[in-house]
């Protein structure tokens, strides 16, 4: 099989510019507690880790499970939703976690969708290698 995966390098792509944002996001909040301007003190600088060690915790799995089944041949429609999807449920997550309105809602929606994209991948990823299996078999 000689395939380049061209669906998931799209989305890695996006998720790590999206990890390099939050990744400055902290920068500058803690450059703001260090120099002592904080008029909220480390509340946004903690969330601003909480947000990040979140994204670093499931996109990873996500993209993995993303190049494998793309790598076995899933739809590349169903490949751009799933991948579409984390891009926004993370942007949703990240948002979310701030103190705007609608914040907590917004919050809980993005881990929701994150969730729903890691299952279907980890389901679409236990099909492919289950059916070669079955096929042997009957």
């Amino acid at each position: 099989m000689n395939y380049t995966p061209t669906v998931t390098i799209l989305y890695a792509g996006i998720l790590g510019l999206i990890l390099l944002i939050l990744s400055l996001n902290i920068f500058r909040e803690w450059v703001t507690v260090a120099i002592g301007n904080a008029a909220k003190g480390e509340e946004p600088w903690k969330r601003s880790e909480r947000v990040q060690r979140s994204f670093i915790e499931f996109i990873p799995m996500c993209l993995l499970l993303l190049l494998l089944i793309e790598l076995h041949g899933a739809p590349r429609l169903i490949l751009h939703g799933l991948g579409a999807s984390l891009v926004v449920a993370r942007v949703l997550h990240a948002y979310g976690v701030g103190d705007g309105k609608m914040a907590n809602l917004v919050r809980v929606v993005g881990t929701q969708i994150t969730f729903l994209v890691l299952m279907i991948c980890s389901l679409a990823s236990v099909y492919y290698a289950l059916v070669p299996l079955l096929e042997k078999m009957i």
